[in-house]
């Protein structure tokens, strides 16, 4: 899964909920997270895991919420972020979601056939598929940091943020204009 995905679905579902653009935009970033594994040559590793997420953000979570108690609910929204992250990769291909519990990579793979020919069906599949984990240290790592169809969902998803901040950018132009006296 891309970069610009992992930071894009967040987004979308963090506007969409009713967080403003300016705690969207950071706790999206977060989405892209786990895959700074790379740096260190290994991809897909502990940092996929959701044991070793929750691991790390319940007690940030715990002392935001004793002592930080505004500082909670951001809190909370990084764990979505980067959870949103492990889930997208869940279904883009092999995961160790439940390592160290779980010895075992882990794929969603879901796909929808169409046929189209003397008659025209429909074969739907949904596969779990596992294999052992062994994280292995690469020699070098090639990964689209976008490609023209990430690009182009990412640009699809956003067009409505960006036309209902045009909107209210429009809308706080015109109030304004009309408050300052001739």
């Amino acid at each position: 899964m891309e970069p610009i995905i992992h930071f894009v679905v967040p987004f979308i579902a963090l506007t969409l909920v009713g967080v403003e653009f300016k705690e969207a935009l950071p706790t999206s970033l977060l989405a892209i997270l786990p895959d700074l594994d790379a740096l260190f040559v290994v991809h897909r590793s502990l940092s996929h895991s959701i044991v070793v997420v929750l691991g790390v953000m319940m007690p940030l979570l715990l002392l935001t919420y004793k002592f930080k108690p505004r500082l909670h609910g951001y809190a909370f929204l990084a764990l979505l972020a980067v959870a949103s992250h492990l889930v997208l990769d869940l279904f883009a291909g092999y995961t160790p979601l439940l390592w160290p519990l779980y010895g075992h990579f882990v794929w969603i793979h879901a796909e929808l056939m169409a046929h189209i020919g003397g008659s025209a069906s429909l074969s739907p599949s949904v596969k779990l598929l596992t294999k052992p984990i062994t994280f292995q240290p690469f020699q070098s790592l090639d990964a689209p940091l976008f490609t023209g169809e990430g690009l182009i969902l990412s640009a699809v998803l956003l067009t409505p943020l960006f036309f209902k901040a045009f909107k209210t950018w429009w809308q706080q132009a015109r109030y304004s204009r009309e408050l300052v006296p001739d």
